[in-house]
Parts: structure tokens; sequence; C-alpha cells
């Protein structure tokens, strides 16, 4: 049979007319009928490389147009094309500028951040990783900076976060102002409210781990795929071994536990955050840690020793473990290789109570006792969360305790008249009914806010009968009287404390207003207390509380940063405040949970912090004449403790004091309220606290494995790395260049503003509509931006707090971009003419996007990696042309005019070798890279679950042998013996399963070639008649001298005592890269005095000096580190000094002129000889 017509175009570009709206690749044919008399089916490739299927009849296919068999074809133009390129190399920029989540957030990031995230996190095939860095590490923004990377490479779509109640605003307010990612909160309130399931319809959701947990929620929860988890303090998911003597081990887990391993079972990437992994229980650990996978992970319970040997292993890979990360505040560095935290200071503070104070004290202490006695069973944690929240309201003012029981009062005396008007059964109804009112067993008070607290202590209730209530009402108003009293007469010792205490020299700074304190107290009452004395006293206040919405905390930060001395501040400001500016601290009332002492410490003594961190304890211990106060006597003890530990744990005591306490099986919450049932146990707790042994945690850590799990940033090796990405980013200067021009194209009308920012007056509601994938998937853009900038140092200025940081993975630059290619299809694979003035050949440069295609666990592809390559084509002529193929940069076509007079028709492009080059070279050498990094985690995985099966095999195998001896003679176990064999069977199938699935994550193979765009690079000639004068018209010679002007500044630079490194070959916009000598402790080296970023230009005397656009946009963006340095003459004095200028972009902006028609920039000779004189003068 003949080979069908369309055969011959397979393989070729053609029209699909009506049935594709821009030219396709013909992949495939297979004709319909007898030699397609009725039609052909088709298998074609869209300009974005999805294949796709079409059937056309046999007239469409003799009407087939094949761009391919063009002998000639017209050029498109240029200016568009450019666009086009540019659009696409800042779409997959995170090929090219490996922090580019960095560029585009508002943060600046430090090396252990920028070790976790790109190193150890985004490199997982398959995310599961628990961070494990102590507190003020700043996790947060490590998952944020994760957050944007994924979705940038279009990794993700639907982010879960699970955090503890009250953080669930802090999680909201840094993403969105840090990395612009907006993301719903979901609750009791929205939640039930909603005709539509808000946890399918949102796709960034952040929850509490609480309301997530709950039975109805959680099936929700579940029934949604996510492709991405993250639980903040995570260790709160606990697990437990259930000790059995007669039915064996069984593990207990919380809900919170229930919730996050089912999630872990269905996301495709899980990360869990922790500053606290372990409490010191081995089995808690253990069962936590499988949350990662299970599967790695055996079970404590079952395997003993095997598992705890299996997890230690994993652990001492330390730096090296894909599944976790743990670093110390003490191996933490800044930029500079320098210690990143200052030192801190903490005291205690001891006060006596007046005599009227002690005897509150005493009668409110004997009121809890009799009305709220200690309970057992179901009730025994919802009655000591009540307790607790009475105790340390009592301990911190008159004020609070007073509050609350007229808070108590007034519910007590309601409900008393409600139950008074019920028959007695409906009476005793009634009360069993409050009786059994049982709070959240996972919960403790310090997951409660402060109206949630309010709650408890006035719902709570022991009474059983009406006679009871009226007893605990006739006391209650009895005690009333007594606080009140004491309260009208201002008598006040915690209060005299603190006067005192601020007139220490420590405080000096505050008194004259260069220094700020942070006080902390648990309750409003006492917070407007303070305020209204300590602005008595003189000073100017602010305040944050748990009541405050996001933009009134941040309103009030931003006003003690500037304006106020002291800000005092509820446990709302203990977590998700950042007070870097603030060295002083006062902790008012003291939190029962050890490790809230560090959060609060953390506000203050945090990344950023200059100065050393002052903490002040208060704590009352006695009444005046020597009775104690018992909870203030165990608190004091502690901190004293605590200083004592400083010896062995260093400041790491602060961060680890839970730790060290759970270890020598101190429970500080439960200590405190049971001795203020049992005064007499005093004693035996105080001597428990003194014999508190800090090394169990260095022994433990080590046993575990936890120890070896330490990483640490090689900072040389981050030094290097970072250099580069610095002289990579193309954030600012190439984004808002790009943007601008594509608003343009769009017709979306920009504004400078004097200021020099931007601002969009309107935005088009075709940009703001559904349509649009970019506005599906990241939402709609606001309708219009009154300040807006691509330049994050712009948002650390007060006066631009409010500006909004601009480029991909913002709304408005996504809908732009996206309407820009929706106006730029019909040109996707045509060519443009460009000139370029250093050439005396023509070339061709060629621009594909590639990829590199994977497989996921659950045996899905995936993109694992796109890039925008540059080819650059050179054709020998002869008898046998030759074709030349290289890489350029893919920003290549910056630096190129648009020819001023293209041909009228070009020569049709063979793109076959080019693209043969493509997949043979870069896609090849790509897709190797790939399966080494990805091979290397599956090995590793492998070996690791190979291990967990044996284990698990060779158990289920012991227990089946078991079985069978004992049948014979005990022939009841038949029955287990069977459901055992049936478990090894089915653990036989589950390793080989996850076998599978590990070895799929190796597949690495060539994605489909997409052509972008082609350009004909011609030589300057007499058809460029546009341009003005372009100096030495011999380009020959122009090499010969910029060569000799290289070796001039390499020479010179050397007797500097700098190490040159000649980069102009890789076109990054300048020509040699200077370095001093690193410092050889640190590795560190200065940014802008270690390193010179020169730009060479080899000049006849008194010529003007021509600055390329990408040379120019890189001066501006690398600022005081890019120097241009001018040699006058270089081939007649080649012993001349450069003339050297820092800084180009700011010392010569006034003196350039932009030929934008050939974009480069001329600056006139006397221009750059007055700037150098002007910087040598400054130097002198």
């Amino acid at each position: 049979m003949d080979e069908h017509p369309l055969a011959a175009h397979i393989g070729n570009r053609v029209s699909l007319k009506g049935h594709f709206d821009v030219p396709v690749v013909l992949e495939d044919v297979r004709p319909l009928g007898v030699d397609g008399t009725s039609g052909f089916e088709c298998r074609v490739r869209l300009p974005d490389g999805v294949l796709e299927e079409a059937v056309i009849s046999s007239e469409e296919a003799a009407t087939i147009f094949d761009f391919a068999k063009r002998s000639t074809s017209q050029p498109t133009d240029a200016e568009r094309l450019r666009l086009l390129v540019e659009s696409t190399r800042i779409r997959l920029a995170y090929a090219y500028d490996r922090q580019f989540a960095v560029s585009l957030s508002g943060i600046r990031t430090l090396p252990h951040q920028i070790e976790a995230v790109y190193l150890k996190m985004l490199p997982q095939p398959r995310l599961r990783f628990l961070l494990a860095d102590d507190p003020g590490a700043g996790k947060t923004i490590m998952a944020g900076l994760l957050i944007k990377e994924l979705k940038l490479r279009e990794a993700i779509d639907r982010c879960l976060i699970l955090v503890p109640a009250p953080l669930t605003i802090q999680w909201q307010d840094e993403l969105l102002r840090f990395f612009n990612e907006p993301f719903h909160i979901v609750h009791s309130a929205n939640d039930q409210q909603q005709l539509l399931n808000l946890w399918e319809r949102e796709s960034q959701l952040i929850s509490s781990i609480d309301y997530a947990k709950q039975d109805d929620v959680r099936e929700r929860v579940w029934q949604q795929r996510w492709d991405l988890v993250i639980i903040d303090e995570a260790h709160k998911c606990s697990a437990y071994t259930k000790r059995s003597a007669g039915r064996g081990d069984e593990v207990e887990r919380t809900k919170r536990y229930q919730l996050a391993e089912r999630l872990s079972e269905q996301c495709d990437n899980l990360l869990m955050l922790t500053a606290t992994p372990h409490h010191g229980d081995d089995d808690r650990f253990a069962h936590f840690i499988r949350l990662l996978d299970r599967d790695l992970f055996p079970e404590p319970h079952r395997f003993g020793e095997a598992a705890g040997r299996i997890r230690r292993d994993i652990l001492k890979l330390g730096g090296d473990c894909p599944w976790s990360l743990r670093r110390l505040k003490e191996d933490l560095k800044d930029m500079h290789g320098h210690r990143l935290f200052p030192d801190r200071h903490v005291q205690t503070v001891s006060f006596n109570l007046g005599s009227e104070e002690y005897s509150i004290y005493k009668a409110v202490t004997a009121y809890i006792n009799e009305f709220l006695p200690q309970a057992t069973g179901s009730r025994r944690n919802s009655v000591a969360l009540a307790r607790t929240v009475f105790q340390r309201r009592l301990a911190s003012s008159t004020h609070a305790i007073h509050e609350s029981l007229r808070r108590r009062q007034k519910k007590l005396d309601d409900l008393l008249c409600e139950l008074e008007g019920l028959s007695p059964a409906q009476r005793a109804r009634r009360l069993a009914l409050l009786q059994g009112r049982l709070s959240d067993s996972e919960q403790d008070e310090d997951d409660l806010d402060e109206a949630a607290r309010d709650e408890l202590i006035d719902k709570a209730m022991a009474a059983a009968e009406l006679d009871q209530l009226r007893g605990e009402l006739a006391a209650l108003s009895d005690l009333v009287v007594q606080v009140g009293r004491v309260r009208e007469s201002g008598r006040d010792s915690k209060l005299v404390a603190l006067r005192e205490c601020v007139q220490r020299s420590e405080f000096d700074e505050l008194k004259d207003g260069r220094g700020k304190l942070l006080l902390f107290t648990e309750h409003r009452d006492t917070l407007n207390h303070l305020r209204d004395h300590l602005e008595e006293w003189g000073y100017s206040t602010c305040q944050i509380h748990g009541g405050m919405n996001p933009r009134e905390r941040q309103q009030a930060q931003e006003e003690f940063r500037t304006s106020c001395q002291i800000c005092v501040a509820t446990e709302a400001a203990g977590e998700g405040i950042n007070l870097q500016f603030c060295h002083l601290m006062i902790n008012y009332d003291l939190p029962w949970n050890p490790t809230r002492l560090e959060q609060r410490l953390g506000r203050i003594h945090r990344i950023g912090q200059s100065r050393d961190v002052y903490a002040f304890n208060f704590v009352a211990t006695s009444s005046k004449d020597g009775q104690p106060v018992i909870e203030g006597r165990i608190l004091e003890r502690l901190l004293n403790k605590l200083d004592h530990m400083r010896d062995a744990l260093g400041d790491r005591v602060f961060d680890v004091v839970g730790e060290v306490l759970s270890l020598n099986k101190v429970n500080l919450p439960d200590m405190l309220r049971e001795v203020a049932y049992e005064p007499r146990h005093l004693d035996d707790y105080l001597d428990m606290i003194d014999h508190i042994d800090p090394d169990l945690l260095g022994r433990y850590e080590e046993a575990t494995g936890i120890a070896l799990a330490r990483g640490h940033v090689d900072f040389s090796e981050f030094a290097q790395a970072n250099l580069e990405a610095e002289e990579r980013r193309l954030m600012p200067r190439y984004v808002q260049s790009h943007f601008l021009a594509a608003a343009k194209a769009i017709g979306l009308r920009t504004e400078a503003r004097a200021d020099g920012l931007w601002r969009i007056e309107h935005v088009l509601a075709d940009l703001r509509s559904e349509r649009l994938a970019a506005v599906r998937r990241l939402g709609a853009p606001d309708a219009s931006y009154r300040k807006m900038t691509f330049y994050k140092k712009h948002l650390e200025q007060d006066q631009h707090l409010d500006a909004v940081l601009l480029g991909p993975g913002h709304p408005v630059y996504a809908v732009v971009d996206e309407k820009l290619n929706e106006i730029l299809a019909d040109i996707v694979g045509e060519t443009a003419v460009y000139v370029d003035l250093m050439t005396l050949v023509p070339y061709r440069i060629h621009f594909y996007e590639i990829s590199i295609k994977g497989q996921t666990t659950k045996n899905e592809v995936t993109t694992i990696q796109s890039e925008l390559v540059a080819v650059r084509e050179e054709v020998t002529e002869g008898s046998e042309a030759t074709k030349l193929f290289k890489l350029v940069p893919a920003d290549v076509l910056i630096d190129l005019p648009a020819h001023p007079n293209p041909p009228e028709t070009l020569p049709t492009i063979d793109h076959g070798p080019v693209s043969d080059y493509v997949k043979t070279t870069v896609q090849m050498d790509r897709r190797r890279a790939v399966q080494i990094e990805r091979g290397h985690y599956s090995e590793v995985a492998r070996d690791y679950l190979q291990q967990s099966f044996h284990a698990r095999v060779r158990a289920a195998q012991d227990r089946v042998m078991r079985l069978r001896a004992r049948e014979p003679q005990e022939p009841e176990v038949a029955l287990a013996r069977q459901r055992a064999e049936q478990d090894l069977v089915d653990l036989e199938r589950t390793r080989q399963e996850r076998i599978t699935s590990v070895n799929r994550l190796q597949v690495a193979r060539h994605g489909p070639l997409r052509h972008i765009a082609s350009c004909l690079v011609l030589p300057p000639d007499a058809n460029v008649d546009s341009f003005p004068e372009l100096g030495e018209q011999d380009t020959g010679l122009k090499q010969r001298v910029e060569l000799a002007a290289e070796n001039i500044v390499v020479a010179y630079e050397e007797t500097q005592n700098r190490s040159c490194e000649r980069v102009g070959h890789l076109k990054i916009g300048f020509d040699i890269r200077s370095l001093v000598h690193a410092d050889p402790q640190t590795g560190y080296r200065d940014p802008v005095t270690g390193v010179r970023r020169i730009e060479v230009k080899g000049r006849r005397s008194g010529r003007p000096i021509r600055l390329t656009t990408n040379e120019w946009y890189k001066a501006q963006q690398l600022g005081d580190s890019y120097w241009l340095y001018v040699v006058w003459d270089p081939l007649d004095y080649p012993d001349a000094v450069p003339i050297m200028i820092q800084n180009p972009a700011k010392h010569l902006d006034y003196a350039k002129k932009e030929v934008a028609a050939a974009r480069y920039y001329d600056v006139p000779a006397s221009a750059v000889e007055k700037a150098a004189q002007d910087q040598r003068e400054g130097a002198t």
C-alpha cells in the first residue's frame, strides 16, 4: 500500500485551521477508511508541549498548510518576539535564578534558611520533612519560602496549614505580608455558615488543628486532595504505647495524631515544624516521627530495639538525612558568618505581698479548693484548667482576680435565677448537664485565648444541688467585696516592684527614649491597670492583645517601634509578633508552661536583634511576715535552677527547659495545681526541682540519635552560592522592565509616582475575570494599586510599609503575563531579525523550552524541571555547509536591537538539527543530573525501607511460627495463626509496593521540546542606517582593544591582592569577578567591599563609554559591588591604570544618554573622569 500523503508532513509544523488557532507539530497520522478516504486521525503537539488529537476530513488534509515546506517566510515583529521570549524566561526563572522566591519575598533570608529550603527540602522528589530548629530560627519564613518556590514551579496548587489556634492569624498575616500568598482561615463560625464546602472551595487554607481534628470536620478535611500539608507545633500530635499485661501493647492516638496520620498518608508533600521534637519520652518521639513515613519508621511497641536502631541510624545521617533537619541557636550564623543571636541576661525579681494582699491570696485559694475541688475521670481536665486560670489571675493582679470573680458571680447569679424557675426534675437535669460539660482533653491552658479562658471559669461547675450553688454564691459575694476593698485602696506590692525595677541601670535607655520595653501580662484587666500607671509615671505606651485583628496588631507594632517606650502585651504577642528593635522585657506574669518563657523572649531575642537582651521575671514568694506564696516559691526555685543550669547548657537552657523538665519527671502545671490543693507537699516539690539533672538531656539525645541529627551550614559553600545567586537575580530590574512593557502591550496603564514607585489606577475588568487561569489559581487582582514596587528595600522604609511588592506569583503580574501570551500566541515559533554591533557574520538564535518528566510514587507523570535554553547557530558556507551550535544565555535578546530594515523574506529554518542538538546535549545533561539527585534519595529511602520491612517481616514470621507450634496442642489458635499468615502476606505485598513506589522516583526522562522562537542576527552594515554613529567599525579591532583592557585590569587587581575570574563569556552583565580573600575562620566575605563585579571598557581617549542594556540593568541591580573600569588606549599603553567608578548606575545616571533603538547607553568621557575624581577625593 502506498504511503498516505500526510506522512510527509510528520514532524513538521502545520496549520490545522478550525481545529487549533496556532500552528502545531504533526506527530503521527492514522488514515481512516481506505487510504484516508474517510479522513485522518492526527496526533499533534501544541506550542506548550501538550499532545492532542484531531480528526480531519480528506478535504481538510488536501489543504493542510505545512510551514516546513515554505522556502521563505516573513519576519515577525522583533519587539513582540522579545516580549514572548522574556515572558518565558521569567516564567521559568527558577531554573536560572535558583533562589527566585527570595527575590519575590519581603524578607532578608539567612544562610540556614537558604540551606533548609533550597538544599534540603526542594530537592526531595516526595517531601516528608521534619524541620526541628531551635526557637527563633524563622521556621515560618522557611515554610513560606517553600510554598512560594513550589508555586512558582507549579508543583503545588492546594496547600493546608494546621497550627495552634493562637497562631492562625500570625501565619495568615506573615504569608500575605512577606510572600504575597493569601490564605483563608477556616474556623467554626465561617465553616458552618457556608453553603459550599470551604475545604473544597479554597485552595490555600489555615486552620487550628484542634478545630480540624473534630469528628465532623476532619472527614471533610480528609476528603480533599492536598499537594502540601504543613503542621506547626507538630509535636502536639502525640501518640503513645498503652501497656497491657493481658491483651498486649496498643497505640493510643490523640485526635490530633489521627488527623495528621491520615493526612500524611494522603498528601503529596508533608512538612512538620517544631522546636521541641521530643519531650524526653522516647516512646512518644518514636510514634511522632512515624508521621513522616509509617513504613520507614517501625512501630516501637512491636519491634522494640530494632525500631530504635533504625530510627537512630536515620537520624545519624545528620545534614544528609532526607527526612529531618535540626539546627541549634549556637550554630546559626548571619550573612557575615558571625553568631546570629546576641547574649541574653535573665533575672528573677522576687517581691513580698502586703498583709491584705496575702489575705486575698489565702481566701481565693480556699475558695478554689472548696468550690472547684480536684476532679477525677472525664471531668479532671476541665476542672484542672479552671483552677489554673483562677490561680494565674490571682497571681497577676488584684484587678484581674477581682474582675474574674465579679464575672463569675454574675454568671452564677443568673444561673441561680434560672434554676429556681425550673421544676426539681428539670433542675437536676440542668445541674447534671452543667457538671458534665467537658473541655478538650488534648488542650492545655496555653491553647486557649483569653475569651476561652473567661468562658471556662464562668461555666466551671461543681455544685450538684441548689443549696451548694447558693453556698458558693454567698462565699463569692464576700470574696468580691474583700478583693474590691483592697483594689480600691491602691495597695499593690507588685506594682511597687515594677516601678523599682524600671529605675535600675539596665533601663537607663528606656528613660531617655533610646530603649524599648516589652511588658508581658496574661490578662487584659491587668494590662489596662498597668497602662494607666505607666502613663502616670510619664511613659508612652501601646498595647497588643488577643482581641485585636491583624491590622490593629501591625499598627500597634509600628507604633511601638516608632513612638512608644513601652508595649504592654498579653500572650497574643508571645507568638507571631517580631519586636527585635526592643531589647528589654519584663514578665509581669509568669507562664506555667516554661516553654512559653522562651517563646516570649523569642519576640525580642530573635533574628535582627543587635543588642544584648535583658529579661526580668516577677514572682511573689512570701507575705511581708514570711508566710509562703506556694506557687511563687516553686517558680522562684525553678528560675534559680535554670540560672544554675546555664553552666551545663549555656543559653540553650531557655530553649530546652520543657524537655529537661520532662526527662526529670517534673510537670510544672500539675505541680502548681497540686501544691495549691495540698500545701504540705511544697518541700517535696522544691526538692524535686533541686535535683533536676540537666545532663539527662544530652544523654537522651545521644541515645536516640537526635544529637547526631544536628545540621551545620557550610558557610564558605553558602557564601559562594549566594554570590552567584546575587548575580543571577531577575528581581527587581529585569522583572520591572518586562512587566511595564507587557502592561503597555495589553493596554494596562501604569504610572510612575514621584517617589519612584508605581501605580495602576484601574485594573481592566477583563484582567479580573474568572476566565483567566491566573485568576482561578491566584485570585483576582485588586481594582487598583496605588503604590507598587519591584524593590524589596522599599518595603523596609517607613513611608512605604503599605506598598505592594510586584513580581511573578502576584495576581496582577500573573494576569498581565497570561494576557500577553494570549496576544502573542500567533508568533510562537516565528522568526525576527536583530542586529549585533559586535559580530562580523550573521547567525541565528533558537529558543526552546525543555522539560524533564518524572513519576510520582502513585505512578503519575509529573514535570520535574523546565527551562528556557537559547542556542546559537552558525553556518559555514561551502560545498558542504556545516552547522555549528553552542548554548548562549537565555537573556541574549536584551542587548540586541531590532533590525531597523529587516529583509522582507527569510529562508525557512530547518529545526531538525538544532532540536536534535538540544535533546542530545542540554536536555540529556539535565536529565542525567536529575537522575543522579533523585537516585541518591531513592537509594537512601530504599535502604532504610528494606531494613524496616526486614524487621517487621521477621517479627511476623516469628509470630506465625509460634502459633504453628502451639496449634497441635491448642486447636483454638488456628484462627489466630491464619490471621498471622495473612498479615505476613499483606506485609510482603506492602513491602513490594513501597519499594516499587520509591523506584518510580528515580525515573527522569525527556519531556516535550517546545520551540518558542528563532532570531536571525545580522552584523551592522550599510542597511542599518537608522543607528547613530557606531564608533570603531572594525569589529576585530574592537575585540582586541577590549581584551587588552581586560588584561590591564586583571594585572591591576592582582596588585591589590584580589583574585580575578574572567566571566565575560557567561554574558552576565560584567567581565571580571574580583574577590578579596575570605575570612579563614568564617568563610565570610563582605558582599560590597569583598567583591567587585567589574565591567571593563577599553576606548580611545575621550570617546564616550557605551554600556549595553544588560550591563546597565546589572549595574542598577548590584549597586555598590558593581564597578566600571575604563582604560584609555589600552593597545598603546599596556601599563595604564584603569579609571574606576563604583556603582556607575548611581553616579553616572545624570549623564547617560539612552539610545533605545540600539539598546545601549552612552556616557560622555568627561562624566566618567569626573565621577572617578569625585570618588577618589571622597575616599581621601
